[in-house]
């Protein structure tokens, strides 16, 4: 097993160093795992992300020196809201050797929303403002499937996971199915794996990131490749729930997923 997607403590949400990701992953059997700390643009400067990244970078060499014999250690990046500033974005992933960008949206613009959701009071906001947030979340995410190069398509879902998980409010992604259908033929066009991500089991949310009826759309509109990423913030997350994940993708028909080395794509059976 291989998890493409893990942060380190040179992500602002997280705190933990490369020998405890490595030492965890090793623990429980995986074989390797990507660091993909976050380049939300937005907050380049507030929280000093390039130079972060370079720290990271530099932490990875270091702990493939040390734990390079028992686990494979990938250099990755968290890009999201690369449009919003393509021309430093762009500086940055030309800045590192990566072997895996994992293409994300963490933050939109809506009315008076101006924040990551993740930071968002969903509580009281009436249903048509939450259908229109997570429309614009969507037109977003295909604008950047369609206009950035970036390896994995990651989270797809994620807004649900406080809309739904933290503040239970009960929305239906397939309100969007045309929307997310189109965002899923793009990726399967350009050979995008779509990512499982599994950082909602065993939380608040219980549901991976996209949940089963997203996942069934995509197999049955031809897609192949899938990519495992637990997003851990916390060693002991790393691999979280990666046997279920893979038990649900067989049962769906999806049996291949990705690794990246080098930004080229290997495919593994599932």
């Amino acid at each position: 097993m291989f998890d493409l997607h893990v942060h380190s403590k040179n992500s602002h949400d997280s705190k933990q160093t490369l020998p405890e990701i490595c030492e965890s992953a090793i623990e429980k059997g995986i074989q390797g795992v990507a660091i993909c700390d976050h380049a939300d643009v937005w907050f380049f400067d507030k929280d000093g992300t390039e130079n972060c990244i370079a720290l990271c970078m530099q932490e990875i060499d270091e702990a493939r020196a040390r734990y390079g014999d028992r686990l494979e250690i990938f250099k990755g990046i968290e890009m999201a809201e690369y449009l919003d500033d393509p021309e430093r974005a762009e500086r940055l992933l030309l800045a590192h050797p990566y072997d895996v960008v994992l293409g994300s949206v963490h933050s939109i613009r809506y009315e008076d929303i101006t924040d990551a959701y993740s930071r968002i009071d969903f509580s009281e906001m009436p249903k048509e403002k939450i259908l229109g947030f997570l429309r614009v979340y969507l037109e977003k995410m295909s604008s950047m499937v369609e206009k950035t190069d970036f390896d994995v398509l990651t989270h797809l879902t994620c807004p649900l996971r406080y809309i739904n998980g933290k503040y239970e409010r009960n929305i239906d992604m397939m309100y969007f199915k045309n929307e997310i259908g189109d965002i899923l033929k793009e990726i399967i066009r350009k050979d995008i794996p779509l990512e499982i991500n599994t950082s909602g089991i065993g939380s608040f949310y219980g549901e991976y990131m996209p949940d089963a009826a997203v996942l069934r759309l995509y197999a049955d509109l031809g897609g192949r490749y899938m990519a495992l990423g637990s997003d851990a913030h916390a060693s002991q997350y790393i691999g979280n729930a990666f046997g279920e994940a893979g038990a649900l993708l067989r049962s769906l028909g999806l049996r291949e997923y990705a690794v990246f080395r080098k930004r080229k794509m290997t495919v593994y059976p599932i």
